[in-house]
């Protein structure tokens, strides 16, 4: 099949009197180019045309069958580096491809303009090792009239109407706009940076539905950008766009009933509170139009509203109004939660690449790839991104520090959503703050926050809904948990708590949990021994468990906050340290009887298997204990981690970090013997099942120091491991991760001096042969980038990578 009537006759021209489109695509990245030619391409040859995402060759290849074989495709995609740029790039791939076999036919695409001349260059360099030949290389004019073509693929890339001046002022100059130039200038700043998600599609499903949506989120989340995408299209299709700016009653004004008209209301509700809105009676309004929308003749009218997920709530709760529209105020949820790290990746990706930042720059981003700890920090936001680098483009250096600067400290987007709620909403909130992540039991929250006003308390916390705060439904096992929505939350208040005495002290008051000691304890940095020269050692070593929790996130566990320490929390209880050990000791002998209770319970015929939280709670107590308490408190706490050793046996046993943790801290003092600490570590062997615990295990202790009966029980428990570990990965074809698992066994096994040479031989032999006999069986193995789809055969990290890798040109 001929890719038909594209070519150098057309270029600049019109065909059959129509304009071609004008794009430059200077809005799109290399992966929306890429994106575009896949289904451009497929419309054109009518078939499925396979991506495989960015590749290292800084260009990306896309595959598709014909009857006369397999066709490659290469995108070239150069806004900065024109048709020198384009010709180095083209000799270098042709050099990759002097092996290849079982190409019929090879499609070079590419933005840069075309001549004849220059098409017939590219094919010269080509056809030495490829079946290249002009007609199957397409500049960007072959692009434009393929678009003209297949007017329905133009339609889905948006994107591409705001490089398009032609496009805009026949938007502009035909009446679909209202307020336009405001409107179109924040499009045409903010397309490029948009990264299609599902979002999009949910929202036009519902307006198609409803006629109505609310796009409601957190603050900072993207909600504004999808708006925007979803007046752009709707444009395209000759919709007039009504952007309501002051109150509803402009759309009143200018309601057309002979034409399709889609209105835009942003932050409706107001920006932290209803009240900014209902003294106009602007509930009613909104109510009223929002009904009159969702009973126009269908395909007429639509309406797109934004807010904060909490000012939706809390409105929804004010006015009654607002709560009998529900069935026309249709929500749309967006949240950060629902973007994967490749989404979050390709947002920061698009801000850089159409960014100031230098080559140099560029190339060093990629070279040590310092954008992982942006996409992965908890705190990530689109719209922190976009801020910084609004400001802060033009030097590597200052736009990481920025980035951190601002992720870490996030209260920008929270301050005055805080400011705003009710009394009983905050305290909710300080009450969270001192859970652990996963949250709190809603009627354990409810006997915390002791509510004079039970209706008070239920309003307040159906207002935190969604943007402070999410609520689980309740489950056979378990009611409703109520946990901090993003860890950015939590950073916000911890900073307020720090900042104001009178807060750390309530928020300590509140405390009836011993979940929320240990936070406490861990936040102030009172959980760790880090006095005297010998506790340094200590200290390094304790850090160790410290960062393996982090990373580990255990699902019931605390996990250490990656924040400064909270100097309020701190000052306030060692205000009056005795008080706070006498309720850490009455809270945990309140949490170990409860937790005894929940593990011999018969849940239909099977016993719940929570790990005992004594050794964690021990482990983050004893420093404090035994550093501030007086004489019978520190002969508690000593007498509890001994019992410890000869603890029930028909129990479930801690978690491997727990016992490590408690183990370190009991270097620090005289009672912790040599054989008080192997027999804490001995307890720890029955948990020997994920690497992640055995790498802490021998990362912190020297088997060799050990006694020799505590030696033969280690390596007792590594033979099992190792021999779960093999058996696991025969059964999967990750061989890289499989041959890593078995590196990471001989590796343990040197410091246990024990030798399984016979078993990691074999093991290994059998990932060689594995993979040998999978390759043999994939076609085109020879040739570049072939092979399955890149989106399932390589993990998240690599396609980041890869995305990165052409932000360096050449």
């Amino acid at each position: 099949m001929e890719i038909s009537h594209v070519g150098p006759k057309l270029n600049g021209c019109t065909a059959g009197g129509i304009a071609l489109p004008d794009y430059d695509f200077a809005t799109l990245s290399p992966v929306d180019f890429e994106a575009l030619t896949a289904d451009v391409l497929n419309a054109e040859l009518g078939v499925h045309v396979e991506s495989f995402g960015p590749g290292r060759d800084k260009g990306v290849d896309l595959r598709c069958a014909l009857a006369g074989g397999s066709v490659v495709i290469q995108c070239k995609h150069y806004l900065r580096g024109g048709r020198s740029a384009l010709l180095r790039s083209v000799k270098n791939e042709a050099q990759k491809w002097k092996r290849a076999h079982g190409v019929s036919r090879y499609i070079l695409v590419t933005s840069a303009s075309m001549t004849v001349e220059l098409k017939e260059e590219l094919a010269n360099v080509l056809s030495q090792y490829l079946p290249a030949s002009t007609s199957d290389i397409l500049g960007k004019e072959d692009i434009n009239a393929l678009l003209l073509r297949h007017s329905r693929v133009e339609l889905r890339h948006f994107k591409l109407w705001t490089s398009s001046a032609a496009v805009l002022s026949r938007v502009i100059h035909s009446g679909l706009w209202n307020r336009t130039e405001e409107l179109l200038e924040s499009i045409e700043s903010r397309a490029r940076f948009y990264v299609l998600t599902d979002h999009l599609g949910r929202t036009m499903d519902t307006l198609e539905q409803h006629n109505v949506c609310v796009i409601t989120g957190p603050p900072g989340v993207g909600k504004s950008i999808l708006a925007e995408m979803v007046l752009l299209a709707h444009s395209k299709e000759a919709w007039q766009v009504v952007q309501i700016s002051e109150d509803v009653k402009e759309g009143f004004s200018l309601w057309n009933p002979e034409h399709p008209q889609i209105f835009y209301y942003d932050d409706f509700l107001g920006q932290t509170d209803l009240a900014e809105t209902t003294g106009k009676n602007e509930d009613h309004r909104i109510a009223q139009f929002s009904e009159m929308v969702r009973k126009a003749k269908p395909g007429t009218k639509r309406f797109v509203l934004t807010t904060r997920e909490q000012v939706f709530r809390h409105a929804q709760e004010r006015s009654d109004r607002i709560r009998r529209a529900k069935l026309a105020l249709v929500p749309t949820e967006v949240r950060v939660e629902d973007y994967s790290d490749y989404v979050k990746a390709s947002i920061f990706y698009n801000h850089l690449y159409f960014s100031d930042l230098p080559e140099s720059d560029r190339r060093t981003l990629v070279a040590d790839r310092s954008y992982l700890e942006i996409i992965g920090h908890q705190n990530y936001s689109p719209r922190i991104l976009e801020q910084t680098l609004r400001y802060h483009s033009r030097d590597l250096d200052s736009l990481l520090s920025s980035l951190r600067s601002s992720l870490d400290s996030p209260e920008e987007l929270w301050s005055s959503s805080y400011h705003h709620l009710s009394s009983a909403g905050r305290k909710i909130l300080s009450i969270l703050t001192t859970f652990p992540p996963r949250g709190a039991d809603e009627s354990g929250l409810r006997k915390h926050a002791r509510p004079r006003d039970p209706h008070e308390y239920m309003q307040a916390l159906k207002v935190l809904e969604g943007t402070w705060v999410t609520i689980s439904s309740p489950s056979e096992y378990a009611g409703q948990r109520v946990a901090l929505a993003n860890p950015s939350c939590r950073d916000f208040l911890l900073h307020s708590i720090n900042s104001s005495a009178a807060m750390a002290e309530s928020v300590l008051s509140d405390v009836r949990d011993v979940r929320q000691v240990l936070m406490a304890l861990r936040y102030s940095g009172l959980d760790m021994f880090q006095e005297s020269r010998a506790g340094q050692e200590i200290s390094l070593a304790w850090d160790k468990p410290k960062d393996q929790r982090t990373v580990q996130g255990f699902r019931d566990g605390v996990i250490r906050p990656s924040v400064k320490v909270n100097e309020g929390l701190r000052a306030a209880l060692l205000e009056e340290p005795a008080d706070f050990i006498q309720r850490i000791r009455r809270l945990y002998v309140d949490r170990v009887v409860e937790w005894k209770k929940e593990v011999r319970k018969d849940r239909g015929g099977f016993r719940m298997a929570t790990p005992d939280p004594r050794p964690e709670i021990l482990s983050a107590i004893i420093h404090f204990v035994m550093e501030h308490g007086e004489s019978s408190e520190i002969s508690w706490c000593r007498s509890e981690v001994e019992a410890q050793v000869s603890a029930e046996r028909g129990l479930p046993v801690g978690k491997v970090e727990s016992y490590v943790t408690l183990a370190v801290s009991l270097q620090a003092y005289e009672f912790g013997t040599q054989g008080l600490i192997e027999g804490i570590l001995e307890r720890a062997l029955a948990e020997f099942y994920d690497p992640a615990d055995v790498g802490l295990f021998f990362d912190v202790f020297d088997p060799q120091g050990f006694s020799e009966e505590m030696h033969d029980a280690v390596c007792a428990a590594f033979n099992e491991f190792a021999e779960g570990e093999r058996d696991h990965w025969r059964t999967e074809n990750e061989y890289e991760q499989s041959r890593s698992a078995a590196d990471f066994v001989e590796s343990i096994a040197r410091k246990l001096d024990v030798s399984l040479q016979e078993m990691l031989e074999t093991w290994r032999q059998s990932i060689d042969e594995d993979e040998a006999e999978n390759d043999s069986s994939q076609r085109y193995a020879d040739s570049p980038r072939s092979g399955p789809s890149s989106d399932v055969n390589t993990g998240s990290g690599s396609r980041i990578a890869e995305l990165f890798s052409t932000l360096v040109e050449g």
